[in-house]
């Protein structure tokens, strides 16, 4: 191919809003099992927003909100708190750990785009 018909492909890429690939980005899927110490799981499906997380406990929901954290991820509902940092999570009452340390196998990933 001459450089004419590279330069008016690239330039016809560029105009139409094609997307590059970038980084690899983590795929969270709504719902996770992290297989915990003392041979627990811990089922976690969180809302599509983000915003909200569910935990069977006792084979109880607990429905816990988004809260500020250092953590990657945190939810809690005052009593429980639920923390989530990627393949790793822990879940917590009162500050007495009830599952963890949890891990699940490797997440899903996905190239992000950049415009």
């Amino acid at each position: 191919m001459d450089s004419r018909c590279l330069t008016g492909a690239v330039a016809l890429l560029l105009a139409g809003g094609c997307a590059a690939p970038g980084v690899e980005q983590t795929v969270l899927p709504e719902r996770l099992d992290y297989a915990c110490a003392g041979n627990k799981l811990l089922r976690v499906s969180r809302a599509p927003d983000g915003r909200a997380a569910q935990v069977l406990v006792d084979d109880k929901a607990i429905t816990l909100a988004r809260a500020q954290s250092a953590a990657q991820e945190k939810f809690s509902d005052g009593a429980y708190s639920l923390y989530l940092d990627g393949e790793r999570a822990m879940l917590e009452r009162d500050g007495r750990v009830l599952f963890g340390p949890c891990q699940t196998g490797p997440l899903p990933t996905a190239p992000r785009y950049r415009e």
